[in-house]
């Protein structure tokens, strides 16, 4: 047994023998209106009153945490956007703590949280003075490990375990909260935060319910490596102070747009933080159930574990954005909105293969046995969605391939006020499959705006009433700047409509768009360029290289071209770049007139009608739409579309449906639809024949 190992069990000993010795354990306390405690140790009592206007707190610099029978309790908020709590009035009795630790201060945006944890661990094990022992309890520790621990909380703004350095497993957790926290970028009320550079914490065997507002499962942050396994993480709904307004300043952020939740289960914060999640459940009533926020270059790897949403609110399953890296391999989806939201990075959805996941082991440091590896079934990823399959507000890249099948009511691809790099490979069964019959639509950004610096949702999305104009500097036979995806050695059934620009008059001159992802794994995709303000951000060049993991998950170089950043709400379209490769597709592919169907002035409280558009077919204004038909593909044409470019290659065809005639016309003058390219004003009409 080691000198540290010693010292820490000491420690523990100290402060539980003073839990149990202390003068005043059977003691009864009354503090009246008016008055002010200050509980200068910790102290234990059989009877505690507190009355209306009555006030208990820790000396200045120190924390104070009432337990009752083990469980945390009975602090709350004293105002919406604060951050300090007060034991609430009221009779309290049983086995009464109050507990005395040091705080521990996470400064974020300027507001300093006052976080109280059962348990602080960093590279020299449990920090004692920090942790609340009282609303903890376990069974063995040991360096690295502790095992069968067990939190509950009532109160509000506790945190179950916060790990700020060290290497630590931990196995069989049991954590309980009800009750709402205040932050999840800074995790205040979180069940479990894992932060710091040099740290790596393993979570095996975990069960973690939470109900609250932010009252997060789990937190991932400052550049850790945080890796779950057989866990499940659950989180509920609070209910928000009735003085809280709907606000996307991170600061006092509780929930997504309008009614679509106010917790996230887990969130990844931070620079170059990795989050890792493997046979595991994760789920959220609604808002996010794998969220990244606040972040740069982070990784998101989900293995063989579902995703959902327990409610009917809205929400996604993952959110993309710092030029993050997401891999979903084996994986079930079943969310309310979409599955994954993009504003900047790379997705590539997959099957669990052994190969891929030992590859995943060694490049993050899973840790994974032999013995774990072999237990791993071989998974395909399932998208089950009530609404949208990706929605892409920025830049970035995505890859579907093996297996990988997505069920959608609503449109499978939703690009709006961004630019995507997509590739979908159907030749090992994935498929495409939209209830409402529409693959990709494309159209401008409909989210009402924040009014800085309070981040409140007060600028409505307004529906316009007139066509836009058309702008001579646009190319619609351009692939820069474009919305690009390739579908190759699959079978397609449904509609792709470019809409950009009919909605752009309704916003103001924003910034021009970040730069793109990372390439995605296997496909030698990078990002596109940072735009100028009201412009697209560039495509990247072609991928030279395979990006990490490419030997295992697809080959590399000769990727995709990257997305472009996300326009400004004055730039003046955005074309469409689709090609078939060895595929066939079935369906209207065309630049579209898009609307809004039920009213004009569009509000948070709106969300539900957010990227509802029926489209009309028409001519194309600054919304090019090019297609290329290359290796055998067929596309059959089922109604009136519009293109701007139109490449058909030897051997590949465009046709009308069985009992239907084509044609075609160019400038308005009728061609033979033959291998060829053609440019312009294309119309491809269908007629009974």
């Amino acid at each position: 047994m080691n000198k540290r190992y010693m010292m820490t069990l000491f420690a523990i000993s100290a402060s539980i023998v003073l839990l149990m010795t202390m003068a005043g354990c059977g003691a009864k306390k009354d503090v009246k209106a008016g008055e002010s405690w200050v509980v200068t140790e910790t102290t234990r009592l059989s009877s505690l009153t507190v009355a209306r206007g009555a006030v208990i707190k820790a000396p200045e610099g120190k924390s104070l945490t009432m337990t009752v029978d083990g469980v945390e309790t009975g602090q709350k908020l004293l105002t919406t956007m604060g951050v300090d709590t007060q034991i609430e009035p009221g009779t309290y009795k049983g086995d009464i703590v109050l507990s005395v630790t040091q705080t521990n201060p996470i400064k974020f945006k300027d507001i300093t949280f006052p976080l109280r944890q059962a348990l602080y661990l960093d590279q020299t094990g449990i920090v004692a003075d920090k942790s609340v022992l009282a609303a903890v309890s376990f069974k063995k520790q040991s360096d690295s490990d502790i095992d069968d621990i067990r939190i509950k909380s009532t109160g509000e703004c506790f945190n179950g375990i916060y790990v700020a350095g060290g290497n630590y497993t931990l196995r069989n957790v049991k954590i309980d909260f009800k009750g709402n926290g205040r932050n999840d970028f800074a995790g205040y009320g979180a069940a479990i935060v894992g932060t710091g550079k040099d740290t790596r914490l393993v979570l095996d065997e975990a069960d973690i319910r939470t109900q609250g507002t932010v009252r997060t499962g789990l937190i991932a942050g400052g550049g850790s490596n945080v890796i779950v396994k057989n866990t499940t993480i659950l989180t509920l709904n609070g209910v928000l102070p009735p003085d809280y307004v709907p606000s996307v300043n991170m600061a006092g952020m509780r929930g997504g747009l309008g009614g679509g939740g106010n917790v996230r289960a887990t969130n990844l914060i931070g620079t170059n933080t990795r989050a890792t999640y493997i046979n595991s459940s994760i789920s959220s009533e609604g808002w996010g159930c794998l969220s990244l926020d606040d972040c740069t270059t982070p990784v998101l790897t989900v293995i063989d574990s579902r995703l959902a949403h327990t409610g009917h609110s809205g929400g996604y399953g993952t959110y993309d954005i710092g030029n993050g890296t997401e891999r979903f391999l084996g994986c079930e989806f079943d969310v309310q909105s979409d599955a994954t939201i993009l504003r900047g990075g790379s997705l590539l959805y997959a099957d669990s293969t052994a190969e891929a996941v030992a590859l995943l082991n060694t490049d993050l440091n899973l840790g994974l046995t032999d013995d774990e590896l072999k237990a791993l079934p071989v998974k395909h990823t399932v998208v089950n969605s009530a609404r949208f399959g990706i929605t892409c507000a920025g830049s970035g890249s995505v890859e579907v391939k093996d297996g990988t099948i997505f069920n959608t009511q609503e449109a499978v691809f939703m690009v709006k006020g961004g630019t995507a790099a997509i590739s979908v490979d159907g030749s090992k069964g994935a498929g495409l499959n939209a209830a409402n019959g529409i693959i990709m639509q494309i159209m401008d950004d409909d989210d009402p705006g924040p009014t800085m610096p309070n981040g409140t949702f007060d600028n409505p999305y307004i529906e316009p009433d007139n066509p836009p104009e058309k702008d001579a500097s646009w190319d619609v036979t351009s692939t820069d700047n474009a919305t690009a995806a390739v579908f190759s050695n699959i079978q397609l059934k449904g509609d792709f409509y470019n809409a950009a620009g009919w909605g752009k008059m309704a916003k103001t001159s924003g910034p021009g768009g970040s730069a793109g992802g990372p390439g995605g794994p296997g496909a030698g995709m990078p990002g596109g360029g940072t735009g100028e303000p009201g412009e697209a951000g560039g495509a990247g060049p072609a991928g030279a290289v395979a990006s990490p993991n490419g030997e295992a998950m697809g080959p590399g170089g000769g990727g995709m071209p990257g997305g472009g950043g996300m326009p400004g709400g004055s730039a003046a379209g955005g074309n469409m770049v689709l090609t078939f490769d060895n595929a066939g597709i079935t369906g209207v592919i065309t630049a579209s007139e898009a609307h809004h169907p039920k009213k004009k002035i569009y509000m948070v409280e709106d969300y539900k009608m957010f990227s509802e558009v029926t489209n009309t077919a028409r001519a194309a204004i600054n919304n090019g739409v090019i297609v290329s038909l290359t290796n055998g593909s067929t596309w059959t044409v089922t109604g009136t579309s519009y293109l701007t470019r139109l490449s058909i290659d030897e051997g590949s065809a465009v046709a009308a449906p069985e009992g239907c005639k084509l044609t075609m016309t160019v400038d308005g003058v009728e061609t033979p639809v033959k291998a060829g390219t053609y440019k312009g004003d294309i119309v491809l009409t269908v007629v009974s024949s």
